[in-house]
């Protein structure tokens, strides 16, 4: 793999959209959209002030994917030191779990990585990242996060750099 060796010569890999999916999902709501208008427009009969209701709810519809295009910077960044979704940062230590979830509806959704840590013992959602945010599959991105956290990780905690005690407090 390309990403785990630069990642381990100290590179950060930026992964940005998947441009493929977004546009595949932009034309999806558009065919969903023009068929939506013709049973409206031929079987139902709108009026001119419900047909304009209609074309802006649908323009909405086919617009909401589009503005994914526009993010021209990273969504995820990999480095040694940590995983950053989106400017959101966690160093590879505080990562407890990943795992993919498919959807049972293919036509509705790719997928979703989900990033669990753990706060106050307790495994709680970090980031819900879905297929749109990697143009990776998210399949690699979990074996490339489980790489990452098994090596880097344990290094951390290993060098004494993470430490669970309190402070003390030194004011009376």
């Amino acid at each position: 793999m390309d990403f785990l060796t630069k990642i381990c010569a100290d590179e950060t890999v930026k992964l940005y959209v998947n441009r493929r999916l977004v546009v595949s999902s932009v034309l999806m709501a558009l065919a969903c959209s023009i068929l939506i208008y013709l049973i409206f427009s031929r079987i139902k009969g709108v009026n001119g002030v419900e047909e304009m209701i209609l074309l802006i709810f649908l323009a909405a519809f086919v617009l909401r994917p589009f503005f994914r295009l526009l993010n021209v910077m990273p969504t995820i960044e990999l480095r040694k030191e940590g995983i950053a979704y989106r400017g959101d940062f966690q160093p590879w230590h505080a990562v407890f779990e990943a795992e993919v979830v498919r959807s049972k509806f293919k036509l509705a959704s790719n997928g979703r990585l989900m990033l669990y840590t753990k706060i106050k013992d307790k495994k709680e959602l970090a980031w819900d990242i879905t297929a749109y945010d990697s143009n990776i599959d998210l399949a690699e991105l979990l074996k490339l996060i489980e790489f990452c956290t098994d090596e880097f990780g344990q290094k951390e905690v290993d060098s004494g750099t993470v430490s669970t005690e309190k402070p003390v407090n030194a004011s009376f």
